[in-house]
């Protein structure tokens, strides 16, 4: 029975949003028109002005234009994001989520333990798969759902034997 327990903050509450959309094809699509094309389009009026027009310091505000564009596009897009994903939550939501939890690999399920020591029990069937990111680990309950373990707030267990373990049961009930 392997165990891990770890602390979901308010950022956490976001990440799998957050990580839905990177992944999404329509997001990367509109990244790259933001870094890529619309720079791309403000370099060429930039060649424009420089050679054609001989017009250095227009031609230098939009070179400095694009480079800022492509730069704090991804940014804006990341505060937007999580501004938008902060609206879905109420106080009461985040406050009810945030806190210490529990995971348990047990032969037929696995089970979570919350912040307030309810125990809730999940059949290795219904989950699809565990993903693992930089900073997280998702065990996917469904294609837009999952629970979310933040690998800087695991403070018990292993959590890569943990994500193993997990996903040879979920391959072994599929």
């Amino acid at each position: 029975m392997t165990e891990i327990q770890y602390e979901v903050r308010e950022q956490d509450l976001f990440a799998f949003n957050e990580h839905l959309l990177q992944e999404s094809k329509p997001m990367q699509k509109a990244m790259r028109r933001h870094q890529v094309t619309i720079p791309g389009l403000l370099s060429i009026a930039v060649l424009v002005l420089w050679f054609y027009y001989q017009e250095s310091s227009t031609a230098i505000i939009f070179m400095a234009l694009a480079v800022a564009w492509a730069a704090l596009a991804p940014r804006y897009f990341r505060w937007s994001t999580r501004r938008q994903l902060n609206r879905l939550y109420t106080e009461e939501e985040k406050v009810s989520v945030m806190g210490r939890y529990t995971l348990r690999i047990e032969p037929s399920h696995l089970v979570e333990v919350g912040p307030n020591g309810n125990a809730s029990n999940v059949a290795w069937s219904e989950l699809l798969r565990v993903e693992l990111t930089a900073k997280y680990a998702f065990i996917f309950l469904s294609l837009n759902t999952a629970l979310v373990v933040p690998r800087d707030t695991v403070s018990q267990g292993d959590l890569h034997e943990f994500v193993r373990l997990a996903d040879e049961r979920i391959s072994a009930a599929e």
